[in-house]
């Protein structure tokens, strides 16, 4: 096996409030630019998001921003996903989107472009300007949040983590080129920090190519093995949307076993 002197990526560190902001501006500029140019046909197009078709997935997207500036949206959403701190994420991440999406259902297409534009435009100020008590609060471990996670990590890593996969979810389903963002290699860093520190099975090297690719060290001690793969590709595994990854392994066959189950919250 090729050793390869890298970090671990847990000790990378979480993307701060100005590059954070910075990140989801670039990301909510090149989705609007994606959405503008959509053909009638286009927003009833199947996506590999189970159930969502391309109006569906900008409908929650601008939902998601709409959270971000009205704080009134935010509690009326949460209450209607019916949060308690004993709830699978999923469960009440798929209850929020569901929420956002109902709430535009009267919405033309034009409208619900318009109304991501809206949103879009102050959201990442807003995320960014989240005072330092709100960041420093826990996230509840039922939340599906990595280990030590503050609402930093919400404000800050998973609204860009978000906007970003749901572009490469669009790209697929319209069959069209997806434009990169200067916020590209970090969300990859960021997914790869959170593996990392949730992580229980072997210590690896993983080398990810592409825009954004590196190479870090996964679990403590001395690596069993060193695995390839393309970082999008990677990080579609991770979100359990798809599983096109041949994980090249040299060394113990285990670590790719071992990432191909594993999951990071999108």
């Amino acid at each position: 096996m090729t050793q390869t002197a890298t970090m671990r990526a847990r000790e990378l560190p979480q993307t701060d409030p100005a590059t954070a902001r910075a990140n989801l501006t670039a990301e909510f500029v090149a989705l609007i630019d994606l959405v503008d140019g959509l053909a009638p046909d286009d927003w009833t197009r199947p996506t590999e998001c189970t159930g969502w078709t391309v109006r569906h997935m900008v409908a929650h997207i601008a939902g998601s921003a709409e959270c971000a500036v009205r704080k009134s949206t935010l509690l009326r959403v949460y209450a209607s996903a019916g949060w308690n701190s004993r709830k699978a994420p999923d469960t009440f991440i798929d209850h929020m989107c569901a929420a956002q999406i109902a709430a535009r259902a009267d919405m033309t297409d034009r409208e619900v472009a318009a109304d991501l534009k809206r949103w879009a435009r102050d959201a990442p100020a807003r995320l960014a300007a989240a005072p330092g008590f709100i960041r420093r609060l826990r996230v509840p471990a039922a939340s599906g949040a990595p280990k030590g996670a503050t609402l930093s990590w919400f404000l800050d890593v998973i609204n860009t983590r978000d906007v970003w996969m749901h572009r490469v979810d669009l790209a697929r389903a319209l069959g069209v080129a997806r434009e990169t963002t200067v916020a590209e290699p970090e969300a990859v860093r960021q997914v790869i920090r959170d593996l990392d520190t949730d992580w229980s099975g072997p210590p690896l090297a993983l080398t990810l190519t592409g825009v954004g690719g590196g190479t870090w060290r996964i679990g403590a001690g001395d690596p069993v093995a060193h695995v390839t793969e393309d970082a999008v590709a990677f990080l579609r595994l991770l979100s359990g949307r798809s599983d096109e990854c041949p994980l090249a392994t040299d060394g113990d066959p285990s670590a790719a076993d071992s990432l191909r189950a594993a999951r990071v919250l999108f």
